[in-house]
């Protein structure tokens, strides 16, 4: 009787110890999952600041580059292109774009945004040489861009 009693204690105490390792294991897996998860997040994050900004700005510098003429206005820039104009202005979901005809009034309003939550800075710093200058998120990307004319 007594080596019963023994023995039932026994798998007792063995099948406690399993429940505590593997309630252990469980434990040490969730964190390492939530650390990775952390991690990732803090990288994509960073890449697609980073990204956006950076694409932003090689699409102006391009845009610029390929135009006939440019001209600063108070909301944004626009590039001319013989009968056609590419205005490029900051809007309320981010940098937008719109073509317009070369000799119809330009407006800063409406358009399609194409990098949103980023906000475009455009100067000249002298005759046909721009600085182009893109803020996503908290990571800002900037260049320098020499015009045709």
């Amino acid at each position: 009787m007594r080596s019963l009693l023994g023995r039932k204690l026994a798998n007792s105490v063995s099948s406690v110890g399993s429940m505590i390792l593997f309630l252990l294991f469980a434990v040490c897996a969730l964190i390492i999952v939530a650390a990775g998860v952390s991690t990732y997040s803090r990288i994509s994050d960073n890449f697609r600041n980073t990204f956006s900004s950076s694409a932003a700005v090689s699409y102006v510098t391009n845009k610029i580059r390929g135009g006939e003429s440019v001209a600063l206005g108070s909301g944004g820039i626009i590039v001319y292109d013989g009968e056609s104009a590419c205005v490029i202005m900051n809007s309320d979901g981010g940098i937008a774009e719109k073509n317009i005809r070369a000799s119809s009034d330009v407006t800063y309003d409406g358009g399609d945004v194409i990098f949103p939550m980023a906000k475009l800075s455009v100067s000249e710093d002298e005759p046909g040489l721009y600085s182009i200058s893109v803020l996503s998120g908290e990571k800002t990307y900037t260049a320098l861009c020499r015009s045709k004319g």
